[in-house]
């Protein structure tokens, strides 16, 4: 009974929303990325906008600044060294803004994997709160149990011991030369759910600007390609309104609302404004069916994805081929993982099958990684009536992602194929997908091409109960 219920329990109140479309124009949009690639010269080059970006608006920040990361970490896994320290950097950087200027506000929310639950407290963590950085953890108990063979137990059993932070007996899997940690952490660990948004805003010149993506503030995840958003304006009233939801079932108050939540500045608006709303969790999925589901002869869908792995939308993808829709993927070919090897599920077996059942018809290339991850979640449709729809943020495609088990939050956008923001989504993808001015950045499907049939079995077992990474 244990496991039913909190496999199907209420969600709390606010999470598994579609905000109500806001018109936004388009010189208040901006698409960035990240892309760890190789040149023609076989030079491996890392172009990177994301946190520099964010990093010049904590500079330029008034009154508040709000983040909601996942991985908060300096670990490395089996790593020996990082592109760059991006927990440290965005740390200090933190801390330093606090220095000059005492009175903002800042809150950061954060998944408690980043202590392991309590069992081991950061440098950078403590750093921030002794400068009155507000740092909060996400109740997780709050959420439905994805892995529902183990949850049970857990809650049944372990849940109540709490946790130390004193040294451990068991290694820390996240880094090989770091202090031991507690039997506790983890059998928490093993819940295997988490909050897995990455959201910031903030406030300049009395505007709000909002940054939505694929991206954590992650030192080992700092060499990973990478896609966001950055939005100017009352956007960011509704991606506030997502993030307080979490601080309301999780048990902290923000300290945004004044500033966030002031009345709105009207915008100018256009023929070139573009729709954008926020979509979380289940909704996301919902989305994602709907935007293959209306496809029709004449459009074409660009997928660009870590994980690909639920049931339903991979059948739909195939489903959607077959009516003349042209269809493209670029996946991660999940071989690298923080050092870690790789068995090259879930995509590998996935794409199989999506190449076999689709006769060909859908075109898959992979990202070629070299250490590093293929972290993008993005969906393009552009349409044959001159609009397209782009679905981008924190989730893959998995049942964990979308099926209301972890905590997500993605932008749905809808452009007029003219539109310039429409016109850096597809070049971007082009891109990729072309190894654009002799570039390397793609790989062809037969590179990574797996027919075996027990790691099919191994990733919808996985996909099934919950236990699993992706």
């Amino acid at each position: 009974m244990v496991a039913i219920y909190q496999s199907v329990k209420p969600l709390p109140e606010g999470v598994n929303i579609n905000s109500t479309p806001i018109n936004v124009s388009q010189n208040n949009v901006e698409f960035l990325s990240d892309l760890t690639y190789i040149d023609p010269d076989g030079k491996l080059i890392h172009d990177q906008e994301i946190f520099d970006t964010m990093f010049a608006l904590i500079d330029s920040a008034e009154q508040y600044i709000l983040i909601d990361g996942f991985l908060f970490n300096p670990y490395l896994g089996r790593m020996d060294s990082c592109h760059r320290k991006l927990t440290e950097e965005l740390s200090k950087k933190l801390i330093d803004k606090k220095h000059s200027d005492p009175s903002i506000k800042i809150d950061f929310i954060t998944d408690p994997i980043n202590t392991w639950y309590g069992g081991k407290m950061l440098d950078e963590i403590e750093s921030m709160s002794e400068v009155g950085v507000n740092v909060y953890y996400t109740d997780l108990t709050k959420l439905r149990d994805s892995n529902f063979i183990y949850s049970p137990i857990w809650r049944i059993f372990f849940q109540w011991f709490g946790n130390s932070d004193k040294i451990g007996i068991l290694p820390n899997i996240a880094s090989s030369g770091s202090e031991k940690i507690s039997l506790r952490s983890y059998l928490t660990f093993l819940n295997l759910k988490v909050n897995h948004r990455k959201s910031f805003i903030t406030h300049i010149d009395g505007k709000i600007y909002s940054i939505v993506g694929s991206a954590n503030p992650h030192s080992a995840s700092s060499a990973f390609s990478n896609i966001a958003i950055l939005v100017k304006g009352d956007f960011g009233k509704d991606l506030y309104s997502a993030e307080k939801s979490i601080a309301e079932f999780s048990g902290f108050s923000l300290d945004g609302d004044s500033v966030i939540e002031a009345d709105p500045q009207p915008e100018m608006t256009s023929d070139d404004d573009v729709k954008m709303e926020i979509i979380t969790e289940g909704q996301i999925k919902k989305s994602i069916m709907s935007l293959l589901e209306d496809a029709i002869p004449g459009d074409s869908i660009s997928i660009g994805m870590f994980h690909l792995s639920n049931r339903q939308v991979i059948q739909e993808i195939i489903d959607t081929s077959k009516r003349d829709v042209f269809i493209r993927l670029i996946l991660d070919p999940s071989k690298d993982g923080f050092g870690y090897p790789q068995n090259g599920v879930p995509n590998r077996p996935v794409a199989h099958e999506i190449m076999k059942k689709s006769n060909g018809r859908i075109k898959i290339r992979w990202y070629h990684t070299h250490g590093e991850e293929f972290h993008t979640k993005l969906i393009i449709n552009k349409k044959s009536n001159g609009e397209s729809t782009f679905i981008l943020g924190s989730s893959n495609i998995t049942r964990k992602n979308i099926e209301n088990f972890n905590l997500e939050l993605d932008v749905k956008i809808t452009a007029k194929t003219t539109n310039d923001l429409t016109f850096e989504f597809l070049d971007y993808f082009e891109k990729i997908w072309r190894n654009r001015d002799g570039d390397y950045y793609t790989a062809d499907y037969e590179v990574f091409e797996e027919k075996s049939k027990l790691k099919t079995i191994i990733y919808r077992l996985q996909e099934f109960t919950g236990i699993s990474n992706f």
